[in-house]
């Protein structure tokens, strides 16, 4: 589904962001890209859908090459849920929200009205399509948001760190949505939090715009050296086996080991 090659970027010259990066994601694949502050991440996500244009390799979506020829078509195949939920309402209300991205596309109205009602209880918003958005929480806003992108169909949906600026019952509610969503989309996560990765099929950690670790999130949660070198913070449950591991004096160490691996990494 994606394809990159070689891909150099920079915002300023000899200052890479993105530094000869390369890989796949398969349709259908749930894909975390990790790293700090600074690391690349969100700057590739924009590259991803066209809004930056890289300074040379490729991007392919759908065995289409991203091109400035190709940018429109190719935009219709991926939806994006940005880092602040208040920059993304554009509509007085929930209902207009959800209905932007179709109006723009000319879907017909009785269709819209169907797939407002269908997306809104998809997501739990379906008791809010009446809301003026300055009353929902940021949760709330992230999930209108999502229902919104789902409205118009994507192939594949990029979340560019769309929990960071939400409180604890926020991003709860929106990695359940993005939970949900495995399988039926194509899902890139965009994210600095090592728990929300555990669920993906896959991670990608970026550390001054290359990718250094490629592979499922058991394997990749075993670099812990590296991951600190990252300046990736590990899930506490790994801060635990940090201290197991450490004390030589403890019995049944073999088995505590086994069993904070085993709850890292349940689903």
């Amino acid at each position: 589904m994606i394809k990159v090659e070689n891909l150099n970027f920079s915002y300023k010259e000899n200052e890479p962001v993105i530094s000869d990066v390369s890989f796949e994601i398969k349709k259908g694949e749930f894909v975390s890209i990790l790293g700090h502050n600074g690391s690349g991440k969100s700057t590739l996500a924009k590259l991803l859908v066209g809004l930056l244009k890289a300074d040379s390799g490729t991007i392919e979506i759908d065995g289409q090459a991203l091109t400035d020829e190709s940018v429109d078509e190719i935009r219709k195949k991926i939806g994006i849920v940005f880092q602040n939920p208040d920059n993304q309402f554009v509509g007085v209300t929930v209902r207009d929200d959800i209905a932007f991205g179709m109006e723009n596309r000319r879907f017909p109205r009785e269709k819209m009205l169907e797939l407002i009602d269908y997306y809104a209880e998809k997501v739990r918003m379906e008791k809010f399509l009446g809301y003026n958005p300055e009353n929902l929480s940021g949760g709330e806003k992230q999930r209108v948001a999502i229902a919104g992108v789902l409205a118009i169909d994507p192939d594949i949906i990029i979340f560019d760190e769309a929990t960071s600026m939400l409180d604890p019952k926020g991003v709860k509610e929106v990695n359940e949505i993005i939970w949900q969503l495995k399988r039926e989309k194509t899902l890139i996560s965009i994210t600095h939090n090592l728990n929300e990765a555990i669920y993906s099929d896959r991670v990608l950690v970026m550390n001054a715009g290359r990718i250094v670790l490629d592979d499922a999130p058991e394997r990749v949660f075993h670099e812990k050296e590296l991951l600190r070198q990252c300046q990736l913070d590990i899930v506490e449950s790994m801060k635990l086996l940090q201290l197991v591991e450490a004390d030589d004096q403890l019995t049944r160490k073999q088995e505590i080991e086994e069993l904070l691996w085993q709850l890292t990494f349940r689903k």
